[in-house]
């Protein structure tokens, strides 16, 4: 073999062996064609719409994506053949990577085009989330909710005891009960401090489209609250010296039905006791009869189910 034709033959050989590397599976090969033309066609504040044009022999494209700079493996995928496509469910004014990869067989993909740095619009839920908090039970508490600007799908919010982290808490929505103004949180821990976010989603069609979360803190009630709503009046008669008026109290309790009440009229200046002048009723109120006229005000605290008593309510003065 002469000198000329082994060259000739070592130059074929180092040809063949670069056409074989340009063509391995992580890049795809020219039978299977990358996609080509991609185009985006609409963005809405949690929405993208992309058309592009399949490769040579690609019969399905693969997307994946995530917020820019991500690393490709680690992102949202999915599959799809059409050459239209939504991407819905993304974040308003949030930028995100693509990356488009034909797929002719389980075996075979092309390789993959990257489209960069495409941001979502802005959110169409621009109002504030209000909030207000109530209880009639010790174990519960319910929240009214408003929104300032028009009326929500309905609204979200996370809870947990003081200085949680948004995102570790427990997330609720109104949109598993009958209201979407109104939720009511169970299982709540007696005297206990909660951090509540609050927020509304203005189109149930497009979940992640939100007004921003407002921060509100809010402390329960006691196992054993107090009454509250004291009042008085005159039935009949008047207090000229020593016994006078017949006069009724009153009060109101929201937190179930107590074992009992009871109530402590005193003197301008006296603390309530569990033993002077103090009067033990099951009812939501007590009348006397020929009041003493140097009683003045009177308070009140439940004997609740549980054996505890609550704080004394009042005075509420005659």
């Amino acid at each position: 073999m002469t000198k000329k034709t082994i060259l000739s033959t070592l130059l074929l050989v180092i040809l063949t062996a670069i056409t074989f590397n340009s063509c391995s599976s992580d890049d795809g090969g020219d039978s299977c064609g990358k996609i080509e033309n991609i185009g985006v066609s609409s963005i809405d504040a949690t929405m993208i719409s992309f058309y592009f044009e399949s490769g040579n022999n690609a019969n399905s494209t693969k997307i994946e994506y995530g917020l820019t700079g991500f690393v490709k493996g680690t992102g949202t995928i999915m599959t799809t053949s059409n050459t239209y496509v939504t991407i819905d469910n993304l974040n308003p004014s949030t930028t995100y990577d693509f990356y488009f990869t034909g797929i002719c067989s389980s075996t075979e993909e092309a390789k993959t085009v990257k489209m960069s740095s495409i941001t979502t619009g802005p959110s169409n839920c621009t109002g504030t989330a209000f909030a207000s908090f109530y209880q009639s039970s010790t174990s519960s508490v319910n929240i009214d909710l408003s929104y300032n600007d028009s009326s929500p799908s309905y609204y979200e919010i996370e809870y947990g005891t003081s200085g949680f982290n948004l995102g570790s808490g427990t997330r609720v929505n109104t949109s598993t009960q009958f209201s979407s103004y109104y939720i009511t949180i169970n299982n709540i821990q007696p005297n206990t401090t909660y951090d509540f976010y609050v927020r509304a989603v203005c189109n149930s069609s497009f979940p992640n489209d939100t007004s921003n979360f407002v921060k509100y803190t809010y402390t329960t009630i006691g196992s054993c609250p107090a009454p509250h709503n004291l009042s008085s009046y005159v039935i009949s008669g008047s207090c000229n010296a020593g016994l006078g008026a017949t006069r009724a109290l009153s009060w109101s309790y929201d937190y179930g039905t107590p074992a009992s009440y009871t109530v402590c009229v005193v003197t301008q200046g006296d603390q309530p006791s569990d033993t002077s002048n103090a009067y033990t009723t099951t009812n939501n109120g007590i009348t006397f009869s020929g009041m003493y006229c140097l009683w003045t005000a009177f308070y009140v605290k439940a004997n609740c189910q549980n054996g505890e008593s609550s704080s004394w309510a009042g005075p509420y003065y005659f």
